[in-house]
């Protein structure tokens, strides 16, 4: 709903000064990143639209910023400047900032602007030499959106190795105060056979304590009686009902 807001009532965008801040992405969460791209342009694509909204470019772009700018300083980070990635995208510089807006509309990525501050020497109106401070913005620091991570109750990698924190290189183990590694987890553990499917309480108590009387019906019989209680009920129809409905109630007690 920003967009729709005056330019002096959108919410600014947040600027840092400093080194650009870390985030990690291994090669399943980038491919996520790269498939909801695609999965966007499929359900988005207009007539007369080869790609989508996301056009040849703009997935150029992408594809450049999650493979060859990210982590390439060895720190998880991605902060080309725009003059970087057109060279390495092959394009101009007015089609990367195009491309960067319409990856941050797709919810595909987001950035913060950041800055530095540098000494400038230069003459006041008097011809006198002074230095003065200034800032400017050197590039940005792009940050990428994994699907795991907006999907409520889902583990994002700071919670686990992997996608499955189940598995069993996910679980620490050790043995005489060593840790094992993922492999030998799997060979180490025994198998176990699946757990036994949870049975309802009222089946549990019937077998545990039996029905009171043995009145307990069948659902069929159940059935069946319910039918000739509507139709001419008898009074030993009635009597089996009334046992019936004493034991129910004793078993949900």
């Amino acid at each position: 709903m920003s967009e729709y807001l005056p330019r002096s009532l959108r919410p600014r965008r947040e600027k840092i000064f400093g080194p650009a801040p870390s985030h990690r992405l291994d090669g399943n969460a980038k491919a996520r990143v790269w498939a909801a791209a695609s999965a966007y342009n499929s359900a988005n694509r207009q007539q007369r639209q080869h790609w989508g909204p996301l056009t040849r470019t703009t997935m150029d772009v992408l594809k450049t910023l999650l493979w060859r700018f990210h982590g390439a300083d060895g720190g998880a980070r991605c902060f080309p400047s725009y003059e970087r990635i057109a060279q390495a995208a092959r394009c101009c510089r007015d089609s990367v900032c195009v491309a960067i807006a319409a990856l941050e509309e797709a919810g595909l990525l987001t950035w913060v602007h950041r800055l530095t501050k540098i000494r400038r020497r230069e003459q006041d109106l008097f011809g006198h030499w002074a230095s003065s401070w200034q800032v400017i913005r050197t590039s940005n620091a792009y940050r990428f959106l994994d699907p795991l991570e907006r999907e409520p109750g889902r583990r994002g990698w700071r919670a686990c190795k992997s996608e499955n924190p189940a598995r069993p290189q996910n679980r620490e183990k050790q043995i005489d105060g060593a840790r094992l590694d993922g492999a030998q987890v799997i060979q180490d553990e025994a198998s176990q056979a699946p757990p036994l499917p949870a049975e309802p309480p009222a089946i549990a108590l019937r077998r545990e304590h039996g029905p009171a009387d043995g009145a307990l019906l069948s659902n069929a019989k159940r059935t069946a009686l319910i039918a000739r209680l509507d139709s001419a009920p008898t009074k030993a129809d009635w009597a089996a009902y009334r046992h019936d409905l004493d034991a129910r109630l004793q078993i949900r007690s």
